[in-house]
């Protein structure tokens, strides 16, 4: 895993009919805003609010706000060793200082943590698959659980509590949590990323008429944000 705290992002490890004007609702409904992150990037975190915001904007503006996971570190294998620990708490210090962002430091404090990525990423889509309407929530708010609690994404114990918040039964999300079929489109988002040539996280793209703009990468404020969202749709 590497973070770059100058760009604010975190890298993977190795035709229609023109003719005439489109009415509004219908030119909208050819935009779609693509946010591809992962429930475990630091620097995901950071801009949660400004990507509640975007899909605010998206959802006024009759746009399609699509959240894909990629899976920054699908699988772990980091070793939880002092120089791992202190890049990590010094990464986590700039994103504070930067964006305002809550930090919990005492994950840190454990003798062995494997921050492997593809459970949290498998438990958004596993939500998608339950209430696809709970997708961005429940990204949102497995981000802040991880980030502000220390709790372990990788344990189903660790969902109840978002799933009570998120209007999912936690027996059924459970059963689909731990299921092939999770797993199998958890890699397929990841795929999908890949597939955007997007290899560092957050990045926000913007399809529009089958054509896609890659307009952040990295840390922006939400002005930054919400303002190149729109300047790539006109």
């Amino acid at each position: 895993m590497i973070c770059d705290n100058e760009t604010g992002q975190c890298l993977i490890t190795p035709g229609a009919d023109t003719k005439g004007a489109l009415p509004e609702r219908e030119k909208n409904s050819l935009v779609t805003v693509h946010y591809v992150g992962d429930p475990m990037c630091s620097w995901c975190w950071g801009i949660a609010n400004s990507v509640r915001s975007l899909a605010q904007l998206c959802q006024q503006r009759g746009f399609q706000f699509v959240l894909t996971n990629g899976g920054l570190r699908a699988g772990g294998g980091d070793k939880w060793n002092a120089a791992f620990r202190n890049f990590l708490r010094h990464e986590w210090q700039q994103i504070n200082l930067v964006t305002g962002q809550p930090f919990s430091y005492s994950l840190l404090e454990l003798e062995f943590f494997n921050y492997d990525t593809e459970p949290a990423c498998r438990a958004v889509v596993s939500a998608s698959l339950i209430r696809p309407e709970s997708k961005l929530h429940f990204f949102h708010e497995t981000q802040k659980k991880f980030y502000t609690e220390s709790a372990d994404p990788k344990l189903p114990g660790f969902y109840q509590s978002i799933c009570e918040e998120s209007g999912i039964d936690f027996a059924d999300f459970k059963k689909v949590f731990e299921s092939r079929a999770a797993l199998l489109e958890t890699y397929n988002e990841f795929r999908q990323a890949r597939a955007y040539g997007v290899n560092a996280f957050p990045s926000i793209l913007v399809e529009k008429s089958g054509v896609m703009q890659k307009v952040i990468t990295g840390y922006s404020s939400e002005e930054e944000i919400l303002r190149r969202v729109l300047e790539s749709e006109a």
